[in-house]
């Protein structure tokens, strides 16, 4: 089975609508073992399945779109499923969100099997007689188990996984804590203070003494709670997200005692893997000067500046905007500035209406890479909700060595490394178009040094963002022979 194809449009949606055969079943899954975009797609469209059938309302065909679905809406029409030409349109099938969720067990373990590994920290003694919350709301809560029969009142044990197929259920800790799971998700309790979330969503308000320090572990870092209130998310393929809505949260990553602390209306992205990528996106004070609150501001004083002559940049796939607000020339993104205005086209990099394209900045050597910032900025100056030309929405992707890879291939099928994805809609929910920053800035950093050493860095970008700068931070691996 190839991906993107018709065949794995079809084995997708038999999955979630329940209609596929073992065969069906073990040529995904074959597929997903070899192709990390296809697994990307998969669980993507897995969450986004299952919440649209829990009837989440955040799931609307304007949100649906901001989260970078790749499709114009989630109505949008997949391929027929039968020989009488029937067609299944995501999340608007009778389906369930446990449908999504299993798929998601059947098809992605990895994430089962690596919480299983983490389970051995648990607070010693018996478990099941640990007893560290109670169940204070259902709501309109459905279980992935139909079995599972629970009230108002019970008693939360360690070591006790929630597996919640829809609905939110709100759990009261003996500690003060109280935390609020959205379905689809697992939670499962691992001390009096601490909880493991596979994936799903979970909000904690912790305003006792008691419960200060209440942690939430997910696959690739722990939110520790510092004063009040934040929200924890887990995507399927362990993505993990914090946003802290009162108070300061730290965030401690594998290998290192303490992360960074973040503080309320910040977030943080941290990518699976060995390195931990975080990626952190803010909003800046709409002025030329680029302010941001944690993010410096366009510098001319990173590596691949043009002034230092150590770099150059080019686009690799697609054109630039040609006429009428044309785009300026690609090179405004290493001129160590950003634009002096919010509507600068000329001093813009953007790609041609209704077309996707690739940025390639290659830095003559290997280098060892700590940091990669990306600026944008768009209003429209009489229509204060034309701002979607400031989202920023890509992918990162590096390789060291030569030759350069294909530019004509798929990233994952001629040796890039992914480092980060990136999507400012997603990370500040935007559902209408005043929720949407006019300036912006993503800012990629590893949990430990750098984030990779490569010659060479590509930027996938899906959609038309004024982007006005791109800084690179590194040192060369070994002295440039000129």
């Amino acid at each position: 089975m190839k991906y993107p194809s018709t065949e794995f449009d079809n084995a997708v949606a038999a999955v979630f609508h329940g209609t596929n055969t073992a065969e069906d079943t073990a040529k995904l899954r074959e597929l997903l073992r070899t192709n990390q975009d296809a697994q990307d797609e998969y669980l993507w469209r897995a969450e986004l399945h299952g919440r649209l059938a829990s009837g989440s309302p955040e799931f609307s065909r304007a949100a649906a779109d901001s989260m970078n679905y790749d499709r114009q809406s989630v109505e949008v029409q997949a391929a027929p499923l039968s020989g009488d030409g029937s067609y299944a349109r995501w999340g608007f099938r009778s389906s369930s969100a446990l449908v999504a969720v299993l798929a998601v067990v059947i098809l992605g373990g990895g994430l089962w099997m690596w919480h299983d590994s983490q389970t051995g920290s648990v607070e010693t003694g018996n478990p099941n007689e640990t007893s560290v919350a109670t169940i204070a709301d259902l709501g309109d809560s459905r279980w992935m188990d139909p079995a599972v029969k629970l009230s108002a009142g019970d008693a939360v044990r360690v070591g006790q996984r929630i597996e919640l197929s829809s609905g939110k259920v709100e759990v009261l800790f003996n500690t003060g804590a109280q935390l609020s799971i959205v379905g689809p998700a697992v939670v499962e309790p691992l001390a009096s203070n601490r909880v493991f979330l596979t994936f799903g969503e979970v909000n904690l308000l912790a305003e006792t003494p008691e419960s200060k320090g209440f942690t939430v572990v997910t696959p690739t870092s722990e939110f520790v709670d510092i004063s009040t209130a934040f929200t924890a998310r887990v995507s399927p393929d362990g993505l993990s997200r914090l946003n802290v809505t009162e108070g300061e949260v730290d965030v401690v990553l594998e290998g290192t005692q303490r992360g960074p602390r973040l503080r309320a209306g910040e977030t943080l992205y941290v990518e699976p893997g060995e390195r931990q990528i975080m990626t952190r996106i803010e909003e800046g004070d709409g002025t030329p000067a680029f302010r941001f609150p944690s993010i410096g501001s366009p510098s001319a004083d990173d590596y691949a500046d043009q002034t230092r002559g150590d770099a150059t940049i080019r686009l690799a796939q697609g054109e630039l905007k040609s006429q009428a607000g044309k785009s300026g020339p690609v090179t405004v993104l290493t001129d160590g500035k950003g634009q002096s205005h919010q509507d600068a086209p000329s001093e813009s990099a953007f790609f041609e209406d209704s077309t996707r394209g690739s940025l390639l900045i290659d830095l003559s050597q290997e280098v060892s890479i700590t940091q990669v910032n990306s600026y944008s900025w768009h209003q429209h100056d009489t229509n204060e909700s034309h701002r979607h030309r400031a989202r920023q929405q890509f992918t990162l992707y590096g390789h060291s060595g030569n030759p350069l890879p294909d530019l004509t291939l798929p990233p994952s099928e001629s040796g890039w490394e992914r480092i980060a994805r990136v999507n400012s809609d997603r990370f500040f929910e935007v559902t209408t178009p005043l929720d949407r920053p006019a300036q912006q800035a993503c800012s990629i950093t590893a949990a430990r040094g750098e984030i990779g050493r490569y010659r060479y860095l590509l930027w996938e970008v899906n959609g038309r963002t004024l982007f006005g700068e791109i800084d690179v931070y590194g040192s060369p691996t070994t002295k440039l022979q000129r």
